[in-house]
């Protein structure tokens, strides 16, 4: 596992909750609501509004990719604090092939705009690629993206709640351009959002995608699943002092401010 590859999970976390606030909205061509156009599309304006005032929740994710007879699956789970600008993941990957089977487990922090990353009993302070936090510079290309994207709206159940169930398919075309930059020649296809969300709360309680993306002229299967939890009442994200340093000399120190025990967790 690279060091790059986990700098962009946060990011990765932090673009799927963007995008199913803004996907919520749907309306895009082909648009096929199962209790009616007008109140699939007020269903679907306040999820987008309700999403838009969390401040802070908990989640779960799991994160399988396939190719050939080679798996890999990494189970994430932590916390997002929205306004503070801060998310905290613990992660472990395990790879399969043919001949072997690895795990690995890593926790990283992201305060503002730098990452702090524990792989391998180390501790590493970074820049992310892109910040996660300023959704407004993705406001025109998810525009995009809902504009050439089909959705449709159904009723059902999920753990017992009832839920509005929103499905998404963005063409491939929108779905590049969403992922911008990232250094890499992946190319995305067949990207399809499956969204359930309280039909009281208008709270999204579990978001899905499937795709099929190409690298080095090679296919890969990827599935995404991620549960929310906790809206408003996560617990504060502080550095431990592993990273920190008992003196604020530590690998991490420049994310604790002035250092202080307020940034710090014992």
């Amino acid at each position: 596992m690279s060091t790059r590859t986990h700098v962009l999970v946060p990011l990765a976390l932090a673009l799927l909750v963007a995008l199913a606030g803004c996907t919520a909205i749907g309306g895009g061509p082909g648009d096929q609501d199962g209790d009616g156009p007008g109140e699939g599309q007020e269903i679907r304006s306040e999820v987008a509004n309700e999403m838009a005032s969390i401040d802070s929740y908990n989640y779960s994710m799991v994160t399988a990719v396939e190719f050939q007879d080679n798996e890999q699956v990494t189970e994430s789970s932590g916390t997002v604090d929205v306004a503070a600008q801060r998310m905290v993941s613990e992660s472990v990957t395990t790879v399969r092939t043919n001949s072997s089977r690895t795990r690995q487990g890593s926790t990283a922090y992201v305060f503002g705009e730098q990452q702090c990353l524990e792989l391998g009993g180390s501790w590493e302070q970074s820049t992310v690629d892109r910040s996660p936090w300023r959704s407004g510079t993705n406001v025109s290309v998810l525009t995009e993206l809902l504009n050439s994207s089909s959705a449709r709206l159904s009723n059902d159940t999920y753990r017992g709640q009832d839920v509005h169930v929103i499905v998404v398919e963005p063409s491939d075309d929108a779905v590049q351009t969403l992922l911008g930059d990232t250094g890499s020649d992946v190319e995305f296809t067949g990207v399809t959002y499956t969204q359930y969300v309280d039909t009281e709360s208008k709270r999204l309680l579990r978001s899905d995608m499937n795709a099929t993306y190409f690298a080095s002229g090679r296919e890969v299967d990827l599935t995404v699943s991620m549960r929310f939890s906790d809206f408003n009442t996560s617990h504060p994200i502080e550095l431990p002092r592993a990273a920190v340093g008992s003196n604020g000399n530590g690998p991490c120190a420049g994310m604790a401010g002035n250092g202080s025990d307020a940034n710090l967790a014992l």
